[in-house]
């Protein structure tokens, strides 16, 4: 089966049609990790914040806030970051399963095994390679364009344009060249960190058109999805009044006239997410299977 970029850009609609109860479950799933991290990080936040508007009302920061808000980061990284790492191997896990393996569909292809595991190693191991890689490029592309304009003299910031286009070129390549890194490493079940380069090669277009096409589709859906809850914000705000109230508010007043909003805004970010990745992770799977003649090993 040949790879068609605009058949696996609608793969994640096509999932979402087969098992709505998927985007249901993964909903839910955001929802849930979203209260759970305010649950345990609210209070790290809330020094980060304080912190943070401290710094950009208080002048020229002193070292000691400096450290102070560099603690208060780290307090909070240290609270989110474990959640994060392992929702992350677990969600994309799941996406891939879910074009791979559909009859695996309990509890919404969600599991936590070594599936997921490979999925944390090699996204990371590709993060820190990443930001090897175009550190060194910028660098270089600096050195670069700093000595040609020396060179040039005054017209010399003409060559900062063509610098960042190029950087963008590059980076844009790379990605694609690296993109079904995940993809692989869930269908073959195996730490697959370079195998993305030669599964790539020939389709770089493609994909790229495929990835773009997938992000229009994110936009549109949540535009749409704005739309309808936009009535249900409005509402569990309390219409107007309740907007010219707020400033006079106590503080818990203002938590419980809020909470239905709270409430709402919620539940909407969670389909909202369930259904981006879907529409943007989906088609990376599809396009892997296809490419593959649509034989993945089990």
């Amino acid at each position: 089966m040949a790879f068609s970029a605009s058949e696996a850009a609608f793969e994640g609609f096509r999932l979402a049609r087969r098992s709505p109860m998927t985007i249901l479950i993964w909903a839910v799933l955001y929802i849930v990790m979203t209260v759970a991290i305010l649950a345990l990080a609210g209070g790290s936040l809330a020094a980060f914040m304080e912190q943070a508007q401290a710094l950009e009302t208080g002048g020229e920061p002193t070292p000691e806030q400096m450290a102070e808000f560099l603690g208060a980061y780290a307090a909070f990284m240290g609270a989110v970051g474990p959640i994060s790492i392992v929702m992350s191997g677990v969600i994309y896990a799941a996406v891939n399963r879910a074009v791979f393996r559909p009859e695996e569909g309990a509890f919404g292809y969600l599991r936590l095994g070594m599936d997921e595991l490979r999925v944390v190693v090699v996204y990371f191991a590709l993060s820190i390679l990443a930001a090897i890689f175009f550190g060194l490029l910028v660098a270089v592309g600096a050195v670069v364009v700093g000595v040609a304009a020396s060179a040039m003299g005054d017209s010399g910031w003409l060559l900062v344009i063509p610098a960042i286009l190029a950087f963008i070129a590059v980076m844009t390549w790379v990605l694609v060249r690296f993109s079904l890194a995940i993809p692989i490493t869930v269908a073959e079940k195996k730490f697959a960190i370079f195998e993305s380069w030669s599964a790539t090669k020939g389709h770089f277009w493609g994909l790229l058109g495929m990835g773009l096409l997938a992000f229009v589709l994110t936009i549109v859906v949540q535009m749409l999805l704005t739309m309808v809850f936009m009535p249900i914000f409005f509402f569990g705000m309390g219409g107007f009044d309740n907007l010219e109230a707020i400033s006079s508010m106590a503080p818990m007043e203002v938590f419980q006239t809020m909470l239905p909003l709270g409430i709402s805004v919620l539940v909407y970010l969670g389909v909202l997410s369930a259904l981006q990745l879907a529409i943007m992770y989906a088609p990376f799977a599809a396009a892997y299977r296809d490419i593959r003649g649509g034989q993945v090993s089990a």
